[in-house]
């Protein structure tokens, strides 16, 4: 799990442009909902004991933070997609505009912060950009069909998985991508399975690959990962990568690593110089997510550089 990060200036302008690209078109579909029965709720949130929707609460509802979401989740419950939904209308119009992809852009989501596995490019009007996953499942909560932080960049195998989850009924006991993240606390660890020497010097994949909590409070978040997301089947299906950073641990020990900086300082100018083009990779923590399985190869790396 990877924290999608934006600077204030970022955020600020992805915000102001959600704001102006959506209201219009989700007042009018809301003004027509809320005429039904189905829609009390969210016209008893929208409308606060008068016929017109409250231009703040339905900012809230577009723009409003996961503390904002959950506040509104609390008032209104659940409402159901049905079939044609005007909520689902409403979203899909909303992938086929400019700003959808203008929207990737800006918030420059690299790989996928659910899985750190594969890459999330958006590349303007090619088609290729990644799924939009909803926090919150629009199949439940539809009034969150297009609230900006409701929407997830991910890649296609995240999303599929946990579309259907109900993060609300766990809603501290869920990764947020927004909020949160691994970090050092979630760790990629490597288990021998016959104590074999092979294992420890990357000649052999007789070992299993398995996440790690080093802090108690990650411990239930892991674990819906590990039970909805299938991180860590997923991840021990990287064994042939893991072995090439076992044997590339090795090779590159700190000397050879000071080594390589003597001779080559036009190239080299730190330690994470040298292991970042050995691994292909970024192990810098700010890093992470720029390149697929950089925490991986940050993990292992870590756990073998001193043999």
């Amino acid at each position: 799990m990877i924290k999608i990060k934006m600077e204030e200036k970022i955020k600020e302008s992805i915000e102001i442009g959600h704001f102006q690209d959506i209201k219009v078109t989700a007042k009018t579909t809301i003004e027509k909902l809320i005429k039904l029965p189905k829609y009390e709720k969210l016209k008893i949130y929208l409308c606060h004991g008068s016929e017109k929707i409250d231009e703040k609460r339905l900012k809230k509802l577009i723009i409003g933070t996961k503390s904002d979401l959950v506040e509104i989740i609390n008032i209104i419950g659940e409402i159901k997609l049905d079939k044609n939904d005007p909520f689902e209308t409403l979203y899909t119009n909303f992938t086929k505009r400019i700003w959808s992809k203008s929207l990737l852009e800006k918030l420059n989501v690299r790989v996928c912060p659910y899985c750190n596995r594969q890459y999330t490019f958006t590349l303007g009007n090619s088609g290729i950009r990644p799924q939009f996953d909803h926090f919150f499942p629009k199949s439940i909560f539809s009034y969150l069909s297009v609230s900006l932080y409701n929407l997830i960049p991910s890649c296609s195998i995240c999303n599929s998985k946990k579309q259907a989850l109900n993060t609300y009924q766990s809603i501290n006991d869920f990764y947020y991508p927004y909020e949160d993240e691994f970090g050092y606390d979630v760790v990629f660890q490597t288990s021998s399975k016959e104590n074999d020497f092979l294992y420890w010097i990357g000649m052999n994949d007789n070992f299993d690959i398995e996440l790690i909590c080093k802090d108690e409070k990650h411990n239930c978040k892991v674990e819906n990962l590990k039970r909805h997301l299938k991180i860590e089947l997923l991840y021990k299906q990287h064994k042939d990568y893991v072995k090439d950073i076992i044997r590339n641990a090795v090779i590159y020990n700190d000397s050879r690593i000071n080594e390589l900086i003597e001779q080559f300082p036009d190239l080299f100018r730190s330690r994470n110089d040298v292991i970042n083009s050995v691994f292909m990779s970024n192990i810098d923590m700010e890093s992470w997510d720029n390149r697929p399985l950089s925490k991986l190869t940050h993990d292992i790396y870590e756990e073998f550089k001193l043999f």
